[in-house]
């Protein structure tokens, strides 16, 4: 590197010295004296460049001591600044990409956490069943489907914070999409006696898939804490609008609703709740340019709304 960055200075030398031994030859000067003044001044670039390399040397140790706080690495080159910023840059990326991971690994051991204490609950249920024997049909599918429910949660969490996660956007009917969400709760719906609207329909260019597991975890929450009364899903080109008569959420939870693990009020009143199911549903919308706003009332009711971001 140090004969790369100083082949300049090296090549101006060589062309120094050749035109003035053409000088001297055609002007018929003793050539001794040219000999002479060479080698006095090879000599003298000698020692300068072995100071110089000796000092290039000292640098080059230094930068690879960087995680040393007190190295000074003043660039002496262009290159050289050139060099430290490249190495500032890969610093920078490289630091973000593990804070990244460290932040992933955090809250995945919180998220097994929160779904194996979850996992317990219907396995303890079925273990008493089982050793009862005393259990009807409809008890036994509410406890495997919320084992199904808790498996399925944990995968698509993996799934999403997956690199290679691929997302395909294709024109979707909004309406039999919620229809086979709402489906997939028609056990808790009967069993609690709910009843269920869906008004209006639309095409959206999204990923299937994706809103599929959103709308589950916000109309799950619907049904979850409504004790009597009914869904409503309203659909349009612009949104989809989730509302309930259930118990609502304090006006003070509803900033950190959204975030990973909080379950607010209500969710310490249920001993269910794992404060995931908002949280999936806003990191899937962030990934399919949505929005999601919630509306609440104390003993009257939640309103989500689903909108889409349209790009002018």
């Amino acid at each position: 590197m140090y004969w790369r960055e100083r082949k300049h200075y090296i090549l101006a030398v060589a062309v120094t010295i050749f035109i003035i031994s053409v000088t001297f030859y055609l002007r018929n000067l003793p050539m001794l004296t040219f000999f002479s003044s060479l080698l006095f001044g090879a000599t003298v670039l000698g020692i300068f460049c072995a100071y110089d390399y000796y000092r290039f040397q000292c640098r080059h140790r230094q930068r690879l001591q960087q995680v040393v706080p007190q190295v000074d690495l003043t660039p002496q080159s262009q290159a050289e600044q050139d060099l430290l910023k490249l190495l500032d840059e890969q610093k920078v990326y490289y630091e973000n990409k593990i804070a990244g991971i460290k932040k992933f690994d955090e809250d995945l051991t919180d998220v097994v956490r929160i779904w194996s204490h979850q996992m317990k609950v219907p396995l303890s249920v079925l273990d008493l069943m089982g050793q009862t024997s005393d259990f009807t049909v409809d008890e036994l599918k509410e406890q495997t489907f919320q084992l199904e429910n808790y498996l399925d949660m944990l995968l698509h969490y993996l799934r999403l914070n997956h690199e290679q996660t691929d997302y395909r956007f294709t024109a979707v009917q909004i309406k039999p999409l919620v229809q086979s969400v709402v489906r997939k709760f028609a056990p808790l719906f009967i069993r609690k006696g709910l009843s269920v609207t869906i008004d209006g329909d639309a095409t959206w260019t999204t990923d299937e898939k994706w809103l599929s597991f959103a709308l589950d975890q916000i109309i799950g929450n619907a049904v979850k804490y409504t004790k009597a009364g009914k869904v409503r899903v309203q659909i349009s080109p612009q949104s989809i609008q989730i509302s309930d008569t259930g118990i609502g959420i304090l006006n003070e939870d509803l900033p950190r609703l959204f975030e990973h693990g909080f379950t607010g009020y209500n969710g310490r009143r249920d001993k269910k709740a794992t404060g995931l199911g908002f949280f999936l549903a806003k990191e899937v919308a962030d990934r399919l340019s949505l929005r999601i706003h919630v509306d609440s009332e104390i003993d009257k009711g939640t309103t989500v709304t689903i909108k889409r971001i349209i790009e002018h």
